[in-house]
């Protein structure tokens, strides 16, 4: 069940969204531009471009004074790179080189040089500064159970347009890939099922692998810090031809680290290697593959909200302290993925494209968890052990056909795709509660043994689905239609349990949306979009579970300023799920499909690269995100039993707010030194009961950077700067996870 909304003022966060949008106008520089453009790219002249062909932002050492800014007709490639930290395209949100201010619904970006400006080391750490994104659920132990939330729901996570596996259903088979591969993240807000099939409605986020180039591509990167970490990495490519015909790039990673909590580690070891085969201009085949070996994965646990969240007179449970058991607890995954981008234009009106790919993922992972106090103590911890084992095949291949052509005044761009998904998921699970006790303040760690297997998923999907859509230009309106149909089936044999269950489903889906391009730079923008997710239940009298269906309003504006590099979205919508599984009060032990949760919000959100020296992100998001129908219910802090109608969902604030500036100096004795910081204010939030309180926090990050101009680039970057100790949420009275403590990071690389 997925439910959402919390409790706290908003008036500080919209505050600052509001000074830094009034910083942001008071640095934007004007410049010539033709006053009807509604996106550009930056381009600067030698003085600030790339010393040499390595792409790195280090300026030329002869140059003193800042470059002139100005404005081309050019933009950032939809997914490729983007100057500083505004992208101006995104593919994800259409399967269409559109312009986001075209685009009538709320899209992020996290760009190339954000992520490593902000030293980003997952995915979830990429997202922290994006609207309505809470990447980091689980806190510290986030790295264990990668789930992302958006406007209260999960976000599907796909890696090049292919789905992988990214919510609670895969349970711990999910993919976090190292995003030192990425070129990118683009996050699409709200239902995406017409061109993505079956999915959350909290939206997708599409990761962007990096791209082969026939520009020379460069880098090797030493990073030590915080935990005894040390991390290692190469990036290359170019054209492995005289005529650019053939390219590469070669990606790779390792890392080896402790972590906040006693008697854990991470490592990692990562390898991207892709070609591109361009025969002709109109031709381009481009195979990649990833693979991610992780021996330790990280941290999973829990601790109970009385010693973290709620006064316990034996004192506060360190963040530091294992729960669980370092001589039983393990962790490991292994992902691996393979595919093809075809593309051919056909003339100047048709373009068709195939997308494939195939992606695994293999997890083993074993626990000793608390599940509550031992009767009378406010110490000691009852527990059990679980172990869980997991394997996950993905098949997916997406035909496009695009035609680009003008009837009379409009101008037409048409999307026609036919797209196949198989998925094999296997789930060996084992618990068992005669784990020894454990005293959480002075912890001594018993034997355990590994329970017996008690349940055994095999898990076959399956879905087809066709699409289309519609983009018309007309004068300065901008109109969107698209319409799906999905075939989808699933089986699931228990071999444990001796049980199986089916279940095939139908969905129709469509979306639509209107934006008008004022000669400023506003473009406003009404949509209507729909999804769909199957899901399986037992309803009574043998009835087959519908999928659970959601509908979303969202009327907003874009702002792209002419002359200006900055790009701000405000948005406000209503989502609401139905069909949502809950219990039958009439017939015990079976479900009914009564279940409703309805999100509400606003979205602010602003990047900039203002000049050469400045770059910002800020955003604000308000959610009120409630469960309107359901049968079920959860246990209060008390031990008592309350309906999770009315409820808002546990762990996700109503209130998040965020902010970054990254200032570097071109010119002068401190040519190349730079600053960077952040702060991030999550508010309060609530458990599944909305008995138990998780108080408000508000961290700090801050970077120094320096380009040598020779080669060399060094930075040092901490996170939660201060080193709050912080709850990052409770679903239950015994299910509570820290956040991530402070964290140092020094890099150093080297460019050719």
């Amino acid at each position: 069940m997925k439910t959402g909304v919390r409790g706290s003022t908003a008036l500080s966060n919209t505050l600052l969204f509001c000074l830094l949008g009034s910083a942001l106008a008071a640095h934007a520089q004007t410049a010539a531009s033709d006053a009807g453009s509604t996106g550009g790219a930056i381009e600067e002249n030698s003085a600030a471009a790339p010393a040499g062909p390595a792409g790195t932002r280090q300026a030329a050492s002869a140059a003193a004074t800042l470059p002139t800014v100005k404005v081309t007709g050019q933009r950032a490639s939809a997914t490729g790179t983007a100057d500083g930290y505004v992208p101006v395209s995104a593919l994800t949100a259409t399967k269409t080189d559109t312009p986001l201010i075209e685009t009538p619904q709320s899209v992020s970006v996290v760009t190339r040089d954000q992520m490593t400006d902000q030293a980003a080391q997952t995915v979830a750490e990429a997202l922290r500064y994006t609207a309505s994104v809470l990447p980091e659920i689980r806190g510290a132990s986030a790295q264990a159970a990668p789930y992302l939330m958006s406007r209260g729901f999960y976000l599907e996570q796909f890696l090049d347009g292919a789905r992988m596996p990214s919510d609670v259903s895969f349970g711990y088979a999910i993919p976090s890939f190292d995003p030192y591969g990425l070129e990118r993240i683009d996050v699409v807000h709200g239902p995406a099922s017409v061109l993505y099939g079956q999915a959350n409605p909290g939206g997708v986020a599409n990761l962007v692998s990096k791209q082969p180039t026939t520009e020379p591509v460069h880098e090797v990167f030493m990073t030590t810090g915080s935990h005894n970490l040390v991390q290692g990495g190469v990036d290359l490519g170019g054209a492995l031809t005289s005529d650019g015909k053939l390219a590469y790039r070669f990606t790779a990673t390792g890392l080896d680290s402790s972590t906040q909590t006693a008697g854990t580690r991470q490592k990692r070891v990562y390898i991207a290697p892709a070609v591109t085969w361009k025969p002709d201009a109109n031709t381009t085949l481009t195979v990649m593959a990833k693979y991610q070996r992780d021996p330790d994965v990280g941290y999973y646990n829990f601790a109970p909200a009385v010693g973290t969240v709620l006064f316990n007179p034996a004192g506060q449970i360190s963040s530091h302290t294992n729960l669980g058991a370092p001589d039983f607890d393990h962790h490991s995954r292994t992902q691996f993925t393979l595919g093809y981008q075809f593309e051919h234009r056909f003339g100047a009106t048709w373009t068709v494209r195939q997308n494939l790919r195939y992606t695994y993922v293999k997890d083993d992972f074993a626990n000793v968890f608390p599940y509550a106090y031992a009767a009378g103590s406010n110490t000691t911890l009852n527990r059990y052990t679980f172990w869980n084992r997991e394997s996950a095949k993905f098949f997916t291949v997406d035909n496009q056909a695009q035609a680009k052509f003008n009837t009379g005044p409009l101008a037409h761009t048409m999307l026609f795709g036919l797209d196949f998904q198989r998925v094999i998921y296997g789930e060996d699970v084992g618990a068992g509660f005669d784990a020894p006790s454990l005293d959480a303040f002075a912890p001594v760690y018993g034997n355990n043994t590994m329970p017996a297997e008690t349940s055994f998923d095999h898990i076959r999907q399956k879905q087809l689905g066709v699409y289309a859509q519609d983009q018309i230009a007309w004068r300065k309106w901008r109109f969107l239609i698209g319409a799906r149909e999905d075939w989808a089936d699933a089986d699931d044999t228990n071999t444990a349990t001796a049980t199986y269950a089916a279940q095939s489903a139908r969905a129709f889906t469509w979306r639509t949306g209107l934006v008008y391009l004022f000669d400023s730079g506003i473009a406003p923008y009404a949509s209507f979009s729909k999804s769909f997710d199957p899901q399986v239940g037992e309803l009574y009298g043998g009835g087959i579970a519908k999928p659970t269906t959601a509908q979303q309003y969202e009327v907003g504006v874009k702002y792209q300023p002419p002359g200006y590099n900055s790009f701000v979205t405000a948005s406000l919508f209503d989502l609401t799920e139905r069909n949502v599984l809950t219990s039958d009060l009439d017939h015990p032990g079976y479900s009914t499909q009564a279940g409703q949760v309805r999100a509400r919000g606003v979205e602010l959100e602003g990047h900039a690269s203002l000049t050469n020296d400045l770059n910002l992100a800020v955003s604000y998001t308000y959610l009120n995100d409630v469960t309107t129908e359901s049968n079920d219910s959860a246990t209060t802090i008390s031990g008592q039993s309350t309906s999770l109608q009315g409820k808002t969902a546990w762990g996700i604030p109503r209130n998040i707010a965020a902010a970054w500036l990254d200032y570097t100096l071109h010119g002068g004795p401190l040519r190349g030194l730079g600053f960077g910081g952040g702060i991030r204010y999550l508010g309060a939030s609530y458990d599944q009961s909305n008995s138990i309180r998780v108080p408000s926090v508000t961290l700090f990050d801050a970077a120094v950077h320096y380009d040598t101009g020779l080669h060399w680039l060094f930075s040092l970057n901490a996170k939660n700067l201060f080193n709050r100790t912080y709850v990052a949420s409770c679903f239950s009275a015994v299910t509570c996870t820290y956040g991530d403590g402070v964290e140092v990071l020094a890099t150093a690389r080297y460019r050719w």
